[in-house]
């Protein structure tokens, strides 16, 4: 029993003795015996590996939300395109400003006036 306790404490003080704590101690107990090993890990403890999982999970969250945006935009064009090539330059205009797109609707506007003005 003694020889045990005593095997544990030299465990904790090589924990206590390394660096920034680059190694893990896992101990478990089997009966009259114990016995601990230490493990690098690679200066990150479990809360750092969470929290970057988390990070990651986040930064996949705002690539999805950035991709849906562009192909919002993208089908905007196209739609506001096609009205324009149709000749159907109010509802281009209309389409254009219910999204939102001010610029556009501009743009359409400016790109449907009447042949005589041109």
């Amino acid at each position: 029993m003694k020889f045990t306790l005593a095997a544990i404490g030299l465990v904790f003080a090589a924990l206590a003795a390394s660096p920034s704590g680059a190694q893990t101690s896992t101990c478990y107990r089997l009966g009259n015996i114990a016995s601990c090993s230490l493990q690098p890990n690679g200066d990150e403890n479990p809360a750092q590996r969470r929290y970057s999982g988390f990070q990651e999970a986040e930064r996949l969250r705002k690539d999805n939300a950035d991709r849906e945006e562009a192909q919002k935009q993208q089908g905007l064009l196209e739609e506001v395109g096609a009205l324009v090539a149709d000749g159907r330059c109010s509802d281009a205009r209309k389409t254009a400003l219910r999204a939102g797109d001010f610029a556009l609707a501009d743009r359409a506007g400016g790109m449907c006036k009447p042949a005589g003005k041109r």
